[in-house]
């Protein structure tokens, strides 16, 4: 009997967990690795706060997703190489130095690429972050600069910000809109995170429209304000070229199915480059998390093997800003009718967003052990009365046993 091929292309963490699920889960054949970088499969979050503040240049990172010897040990071939083609007919992808490569499944993981700034290529003073060689260029720079701008006010660039800060460069931030993440945040919370931002010294300039960044011989200049270096953060593209050259339906990413499954037979698609179809109501999602990277990429992979899983995720982020860990659980969005807050002494707080009465959306600062205690009740979608959030006297990991307790009606609802 022929032995199986499984091709995951693209070499990220969301490829790293496919490979490792597909083993771990059954399938015995030949696991094959792609990734066009020099790297090992890596987690990209250190790479804006770690690795830009360690003080040890031979100690600033260590987000490596596997040992290296792990994937010899799992028989998983990783190849440093770049697939060039995809026929989706024939089975064979074309790589770049190791020719032709047949498979009976593949799993698309590529990620996306920093979004480009018109008129302003990366240079020896601008930088785009997203993959590991960018963070320590940027790292080595920061090392002699003392001004910087910053390009975009997303989470992205406000990490950036932030690490900047604490290098102690002075730092400015555009933004083409009016605020702060007003499509991820609340606005009583978006406010407090640009305080925030603005008591440890970053400069906001907001609603600039058109523009430019301008590279010199000792600098950057924006508009008209010289700084040393420019770091330009306005999103991220979904690295979908391979699937669209290849016939696969596409739109902002790979178009899946809920089993993760793209419109070529036995190609799946994970992570930032998959658009997948979310909630009830299956609204086409695309999501930039490394809970997302690496939950997806383990469905694609345990579908493969055998199994019939749906990806139903509850979206959860997190950002470190300062001495504030941000966490989020679930998605915002205009429905929201109710916000409660839960504050605590030092920052501590938690913020509650109801949609008909099921907490629908859930923020803290430095209370991510205050999340994980209502997450069941978020995942089920279980109405809970507004007055008993707001309570204080009843802590929120007695909640869903009360909750569920206490009610003799339908669906949890308590009056």
């Amino acid at each position: 009997m022929m032995t199986r091929t499984a091709l995951i292309i693209g070499a990220g963490q969301a490829g790293a967990r496919a490979a490792e699920a597909l083993r771990t889960h059954g399938y015995e054949g030949r696991i094959v690795l792609v990734g066009d970088e020099r790297h090992a499969p890596y987690e990209r979050p250190p790479l804006s706060k770690d690795v830009l503040i360690a003080k040890d240049d031979d100690d600033c990172f260590n987000g490596w997703v596997h040992a290296v010897e792990r994937y010899g040990d799992a028989r998983i071939e990783w190849l440093n190489d770049r697939v060039l083609r995809l026929d989706t007919q024939s089975c064979v992808a074309t790589l770049e130095r190791n020719g032709e490569l047949r498979y009976d499944h593949c799993i698309l993981t590529t990620g996306g690429r920093a979004r480009q700034l018109p008129g302003a290529p990366e240079g020896p003073h601008t930088f785009y972050l997203r993959t590991l060689d960018d963070a320590m260029r940027l790292r080595a720079r920061l090392a002699t600069a003392q001004s910087v701008a910053v390009i975009g006010a997303g989470f992205l660039g406000l990490e950036f910000a932030a690490s900047a800060r604490t290098r102690g460069l002075d730092v400015s931030v555009f933004e083409t809109a009016s605020g702060l993440l007003s499509r991820a945040l609340p606005p009583m919370f978006a406010e407090r995170l640009r305080m925030k931002h603005e008591t440890h010294g970053v400069r906001f300039i907001f609603d600039v429209k058109h523009l430019q960044v301008t590279e010199h011989a000792d600098g950057v200049q924006v508009d008209a304000t010289p700084f040393d270096l420019g770091v330009i953060a306005i999103g991220q593209e979904p690295n979908d070229e391979l699937a669209k050259a290849a016939g696969m339906a596409t739109n902002n990413g790979i178009v899946v199915d809920r089993h993760c499954r793209t419109s070529a037979e036995n190609v799946y698609a994970a992570g930032d480059c998959a658009n997948f179809p979310y909630g009830a109501n299956g609204r086409a999602t695309r999501l930039e998390s490394w809970q997302n990277a690496q939950e997806q990429a383990i469905v694609a992979a345990r579908n493969i093997a055998g199994e019939e899983i749906a990806y139903a995720p509850t979206p959860w982020f997190w950002t470190d800003q300062y001495d504030w860990n941000i966490q989020m659980l679930g998605l915002p969005d205009g429905e929201i009718d109710q916000w409660i807050e839960r504050a605590g002494v030092d920052d501590k707080t938690v913020l509650m967003g109801l949609r008909g009465g099921v907490i629908a959306h859930v923020l803290a600062i430095n209370q991510g052990g205050e999340l994980r205690a209502i997450r069941r009740l978020v995942e089920e979608g279980v109405a809970v009365d507004p007055r008993m959030l707001a309570d204080p006297t009843i802590k929120l990991r007695q909640l869903d046993k009360l909750v569920r307790s206490t009610h003799s009606g339908d669906q949890g609802v308590l009056v």
